[in-house]
């Protein structure tokens, strides 16, 4: 019998397994609070500050006829204005409103206490262990998002 880790223990499953269940309570979480669907685009943009819609959509991974209705709802809402690029006036710059900033605001103050709660289930010895692996993870993806040099270049 081999000493490796079976699939369904190996980090990388472990992590995915994680991510899978935190995002479900985290959804529901969102949905009993009333935090809109799009209150993970508003986070966006108060980290990212003002993107365009095409940047909007890459960062969060969702198909450009998401992001256009997801957009088009934010604007109905008050939340986020579109603002003309001075470099090119025909493409758009989404930029929180006062609205939505406050929103997003609220919106990031509920999901991490959300997240902190977590910790409650956890002995309190193993939060530094935890808050350091998680560090080295975000670390680890920051990386990945760096552009590679080519070489000669």
């Amino acid at each position: 019998m081999s000493d490796l880790p079976s699939s369904s223990h190996t980090p990388g499953h472990l992590m995915r397994e994680f991510v899978r269940l935190y995002l479900i309570r985290q959804r529901r979480f969102a949905h009993d609070q009333g935090i809109p669907p799009q209150g993970r685009l508003l986070g966006m943009l108060l980290r990212n500050g003002p993107l365009t819609q095409g940047e909007l959509g890459r960062i969060a991974g969702l198909d450009k006829s998401w992001i256009s209705r997801g957009i088009d709802r934010m604007v109905e809402e008050g939340w986020v204005e579109r603002v003309p690029l001075a470099s090119d006036r025909r493409c758009m710059e989404l930029h929180l409103t006062d609205k939505g900033r406050e929103l997003a605001q609220v919106t990031n103050g509920q999901l991490d206490e959300h997240a902190e709660a977590l910790f409650e289930h956890i002995p309190e010895e193993r939060h530094a262990p935890i808050a350091q692996a998680l560090q080295t993870l975000i670390d680890a993806l920051a990386q990945l998002d760096q552009p590679t040099k080519r070489e000669g270049v």
